[in-house]
């Protein structure tokens, strides 16, 4: 009997070893800075190539045109010591208002967002694009998953309302995990400066959104959950953070204080769209939703940006003030 319960508490040992070393492996693949894009979706359909062409193709005339403005290379420092790298681009005129962007896991600023770099500054903003901590040429060793972007986004804002000084107006525009960020602002007590908010594409829990993935994109087996709870395990170890809880817009929608305008692509493989319409639903603040039949993750913009647009304009003029007196 005792070499039986022996070999039971063996066979244990060895599955739980086991479960936290695929955690670890979870962990350094999906949550420490990537080398590449890690490709999650190795069967893509036709539809998928066009829209991932149409992003490229859009988006090398976009960061064409902010590289001929001259953007300004800007830095902060964050409140656990990196240093935070960005791109500023001021407004044409007089302005107070300003947009800080929030990209998604492994893009930078000026890939997630150069379509829209024009459009914004024709409108009068000012334009923040920093690169998240962990990605492009931000420091970091670790992705927060909108649980650690968050303060830093706070930051980035508070750091250029202040130089626009008294009557700054910020806007957060968040796509995919930046957009979880920007939602994550938004519940903790948002500087007054931050007038509304932008969420296109955002996931609704990080721990529910990295356990999706794993499944849809790599084919891990439902029976292989004990795995993403070792890689949050370890995930909390080296940031503090948990995956579950701080990585949480949908649990922390009904903290949302300032006006929210929830994205996404109908059809979006990645990030399923009913993420948006739950934290929709569940969010108490001023909200409205637009949804772009057809269109793939982030790519509601390219898919209809008339529509994309006029919904901006729409927002603004209801939050933003046109002119503001200094």
């Amino acid at each position: 009997m005792a070499w039986l319960i022996g070999l039971v508490l063996g066979i244990a040992a060895f599955v739980l070893i086991l479960v936290l070393v695929a955690g670890r492996v979870a962990f350094k693949m999906t949550l420490t800075r990537p080398k590449e894009k890690p490709s999650l979706n190795k069967k893509e359909s036709e539809e998928e190539r066009r829209q991932e062409e149409l992003y490229m193709q859009v988006g090398d005339v976009g960061r064409a045109w902010f590289a001929a403005q001259n953007p300004q290379e800007v830095e902060i420092f964050s409140r656990d010591g990196l240093t935070l790298r960005g791109h500023y681009l001021p407004a044409a005129g007089d302005s107070r208002k300003l947009v800080v962007f929030s990209h998604g896991y492994t893009a930078n600023g000026q890939r997630e967002f150069s379509a829209f770099f024009r459009w914004y500054h024709e409108q009068g903003f000012h334009i923040v694009t920093p690169d998240q901590r962990c990605h492009g040429r931000s420091d970091g060793k670790y992705i927060g998953f909108s649980a650690l972007e968050c303060m830093d986004i706070a930051d980035w804002a508070d750091e250029f309302a202040q130089r626009l000084g008294d009557g700054a107006q910020v806007v957060l525009h968040g796509m995919s995990m930046g957009a979880a960020t920007v939602m994550n602002v938004n519940a903790n007590q948002p500087a007054a400066h931050i007038k509304c908010i932008v969420a296109d594409c955002g996931f609704s829990n990080g721990f529910e959104m990295m356990w999706l993935a794993a499944q849809q994109k790599l084919g891990m087996p439902k029976i292989a959950k004990p795995v993403m709870w070792a890689c949050a395990m370890w995930y909390k170890l080296h940031t503090g953070k948990s995956l579950m809880r701080d990585a949480d817009p949908l649990g922390k929608a009904a903290q949302f204080e300032r006006p929210t305008l929830f994205v996404c692509g109908v059809d979006d493989p990645f990030v399923p769209c009913y993420m948006t319409e739950q934290c929709h639903e569940a969010a108490t603040c001023e909200k409205d939703i637009f949804l772009v039949p057809g269109a793939h993750h982030v790519m509601a913009y390219y898919i209809d940006k008339a529509g994309y647009e006029a919904k901006l304009a729409a927002w603004f003029a209801q939050w933003i003030k046109d002119e503001v007196v200094a």
